[in-house]
């Protein structure tokens, strides 16, 4: 396997003889495992990496459009790096799914989609020579084995598919990343490897759906899971990112629950409703039902009761009437999640959801106020649960006060205040939950464990 070059550090030491490249980043963990990438293979073909895009002998922007406001975000930074005068590579999902509007904002800047990330130095090398590349094909490179930089020496992100089988009328992720492409298991298997070899402690499996992982393969999530669980021993986590339930249809899911009862994963089940209507989920083209969704969280809490769920939901989709939200309002209350990512529809450029009559914003607005106040008031109250435990927990980050924040194994985010989180950074401790908040839990440290 090609190495991390987790040590590497950006900007620490620039060589003045190095053409420095400045990389911009938006989206989810599979944009941020992009970037990473990118670094390592600029690092590989001889760039240095900036961080300051005025010190960069070139710029390149990594884009996400899953909602509007960010895609107007990202076309703020596009104009606003264009009128530094520098080279710009667009890449991402932009890049692939809307290049007409890259092309309009930026003529000269060249483009790399998600699925053609190995060719970010012929794109660089191209424009700091006065050219310009168009790479919008897919590559088929197995991500997993690629060479990265990591942000976080704590944390490795690992790709186990791009890509998506879902035909939902909202979304453009299968513009911007197409169909389903799994990475081989003896890859993603290796990629753990290395990364326990260099000393990092949590593994991200990410993907657009990792419940869709291993369709075109003849394999499931569960059996990946448990292929690295048999055979990679040590003390380390692994986070499962998001899973649609129309996919759950398709696998045994209570082997799946049941490999979530090893020590290493972590008790955390990011499954995406989307709404609680069953009318407006017909409508999304989701392929699932409401009790469904429900089945699917009760097999889980049953196999794991400390179990964290976290969802989707997309307000005043086109066709969501009164009693569709409300419906979503009960479905909150009955299944009570931990955490719930709001969204108010915003019509995605070439999907079918874009040609229908979007709501009065003011009623949006109105909805997305409410159901918010509601997950808030359920977060909180599924956090209480939580004060006066006791237990391991890992920090994985640095809050932006320079203290701790660490998962326990149920990846709860907890707030370690007082301390110093680089220090700890990395360090399993003995943790006392003391306070909770909406987003967050707090503890005091009792021992340092390792």
């Amino acid at each position: 396997m090609k190495p991390s070059l987790s040590k590497y550090s950006p900007n620490s030491q620039l060589n003045p003889e190095l053409q420095k490249v400045y990389i911009e980043t938006y989206g989810c963990a599979s944009n941020i495992q992009d970037t990473q990438i990118m670094k390592g293979l600029l690092l590989r073909a001889g760039y240095d990496i900036a961080r300051d895009p005025k010190e960069a002998d070139l710029n390149v922007i990594n884009t996400c459009i899953v909602k509007t406001p960010t895609e107007q975000r990202i076309i703020h930074r596009i104009r606003k790096l264009q009128s530094l005068g520098k080279p710009l590579v667009v890449a991402g999902c932009m890049a692939k799914a809307e290049p007409e509007v890259v092309e309009r904002l930026a003529p000269r800047a060249s483009l790399v989609s998600p699925r053609s990330i190995t060719r970010i130095a012929d794109a660089v090398n191209t424009a700091l020579k006065g050219g310009r590349s168009v790479f919008l094909s897919d590559d088929r490179a197995e991500k997993p084995v690629l060479p990265h930089v990591r942000l976080n020496n704590v944390v490795d992100i690992v790709e186990i598919s791009s890509g998506c089988l879902s035909s939902c009328t909202f979304c453009q992720t299968k513009l911007a990343r197409g169909e389903l492409l799994s990475y081989r298991p003896d890859h993603i298997r290796e990629a753990v490897a290395s990364g326990l070899r260099e000393g990092c402690k949590e593994f991200w499996l990410t993907s657009q759906d990792c419940s869709a992982y291993g369709r075109d393969l003849g394999l499931d999530i569960s059996l990946l899971l448990k292929s690295i669980l048999d055979r990679l021993p040590g003390k380390y986590f692994i986070r499962v990112g998001m899973m649609n339930p129309l996919h759950f249809k398709k696998i045994e899911l209570l082997r799946l629950a049941k490999v979530y009862l090893d020590h290493r994963v972590f008790k955390f089940l990011h499954l995406c409703v989307q709404s609680g209507s069953d009318k407006v989920l017909r409508d999304m083209r989701r392929g699932y039902t409401v009790s469904d969704f429900e089945n699917f969280v009760e097999t889980f809490r049953g196999v794991n009761p400390r179990l964290t769920l976290m969802t989707d939901i997309i307000v005043g989709y086109p066709t969501e009437d009164v009693e569709d939200f409300e419906e979503t309002l009960r479905l909150v209350e009955r299944v009570r999640p931990d955490f719930v990512n709001i969204s108010r529809f915003y019509p995605r450029p070439k999907t079918p959801a874009a040609r229908l009559k979007t709501l009065p914003s003011r009623e949006v607005n109105r909805r997305s106020k409410i159901l918010t106040e509601l997950c808030n008031e359920v977060s909180y109250l599924r956090n209480e649960e939580w004060l006066g435990w006791v237990g391991e927990v890992l920090v994985d980050e640095v809050g932006e006060g320079g203290e701790a924040i660490g998962r326990n194994f149920a990846y709860r985010p907890i707030a370690l205040p007082g301390t110093d989180g680089r220090r700890l950074l990395g360090r399993f401790v003995e943790v006392e939950i003391t306070e909770a908040r909406r987003h967050c839990i707090v503890g005091r440290i009792r021992e340092v464990l390792s």
